[in-house]
This record gives structure tokens, sequence and C-alpha cells, in this order.
């Protein structure tokens, strides 16, 4: 599934750089800029469950991880992290995460949006010619056909935002892959164990300090 994307606490990731003064075609322009091609609009996810000594240690290593792949932080829980990176960094990424603990799941997902993609792009469009058409129309109306107009020209205007805003977060989910990431500390049932101890006169046979010698070897 998809996972909620928050705004990061630090200041959004830097804009792809533009301006360059190589003038190329509008496709090799954005292809340059990391844009989404028509035949990538694909979202990437990866899943983890993972077991770690010590799981403050595992996630500042999944943070850290996010900031070398110019990424940044979306959320985090007491043993839960969520990242997102730049789609060209995302199996860099994951191959780095992997490394991290001892794996006991993983899920790796690509989803491809395409169409959904292509339908907000004409929907948008033709909102848009909408938009312009009303308004052409509100400059030569009388009062009680502008009225009706304006009334229209809300709702349109409404909708546009509406599916500008849908498109925007769907380009954004594809440029940034989202990484999750959920510890399990190692040794903690162990501990309980040495801790409590079935009957309580077995405390002055100093069964703990057995335990953990036993252990080591």
């Amino acid at each position: 599934g998809n996972f909620p994307a928050p705004e990061p606490p630090a200041p959004p990731p830097p804009p792809p750089p533009g301006g360059s003064p190589a003038s190329t075609t509008p496709a090799k322009a954005n292809a340059a800029q990391g844009a989404p091609q028509n035949r990538d609009f694909v979202i990437y996810t990866a899943q983890f469950t993972m077991a770690v000594y010590q799981v403050d240690t595992g996630i500042a290593a999944i943070e850290k991880i996010a900031r070398e792949a110019n990424g940044y932080l979306a959320a985090k829980k007491d043993r839960e992290i969520i990242i997102r990176v730049p789609r060209a960094q995302f199996e860099a990424a994951v191959a780095k995460v992997d490394k991290v603990g001892d794996v006991l799941h993983r899920d790796i997902a690509a989803l491809d949006v395409t169409d959904e993609h292509v339908d907000l792009e004409i929907r948008i469009k033709n909102a848009r010619a909408m938009q312009k058409q009303l308004t052409e129309l509100l400059s030569r109306a009388n009062v009680k056909e502008a009225l009706e107009i304006e009334k229209e020209l809300g709702r349109v205007t409404e909708e546009l935002e509406r599916l500008e805003g849908r498109l925007k977060l769907l380009n954004d989910k594809i440029a940034f892959s989202t990484i999750m990431v959920t510890f399990e500390a190692r040794g903690q049932a162990l501990t309980t164990q040495r801790v409590r101890l079935p009957f309580p006169w077995l405390n002055t046979l100093n069964l703990p300090s057995l335990l953990n010698l036993g252990e080591e070897k």
C-alpha cells in the first residue's frame, strides 16, 4: 500500500537544477532534471521489518541513508521510520537499508500510475480550456448572465485546483520513493527471562549469571 506523505520537519529537498545553458529538446531537458518520463510513471515503495540490538542506532542509520541519497525524513516513531529518496537513488538506498540489521520481512513494490497520470493531465487541460472560455464569456455578459457564469467559473476553478493538487502529489510520489522500516529489538525476550525466574528461591542459586555465561559460549 501507499504511505502517507506528511510534510518533513526539515525544509523540503532542493528542486532539481534548471536553467542549464545546454538547450536541448523539452523531453531531454526534463530527463536531465529528473522529471518522470512518459514510460516511467511508477511509484516505488519498500517496507522492511528488521531486528537490531539497538533500535535508536538503527533509526539513526536509516536517517543517514536518506541524507546521503539527497532524500529526507518523512516520519519517525519509537520503532518506525519513513524516508523519501529520489527515484534514481531508490535501489542504492534499499541495498544500504538491507545491511542495517537482520531483515525479517521485505516488501518492494512498483505501482504503475501511467493511466491515472494521463487522465489527470487530460482533465486539467479540459478544465483550463473551460476556465478560459468562461472568463471570455464573462467579459461580455450582461448582469443576469454574469451571475450564472461566475457561479460556473467558480466551480470549474475549484475543480481545476483539486486536479492540479492531485497531479502534484502523484508527481511527488513518482519523483521520491518511500522506504518504511519497522524495528524489533533483538534479545529482549531473553532479558525478560533472566529477570523473571519461575520461583523466587531460584534466585539464591545465582542462575541469572549462569544463564549469561551459557549464552556467551
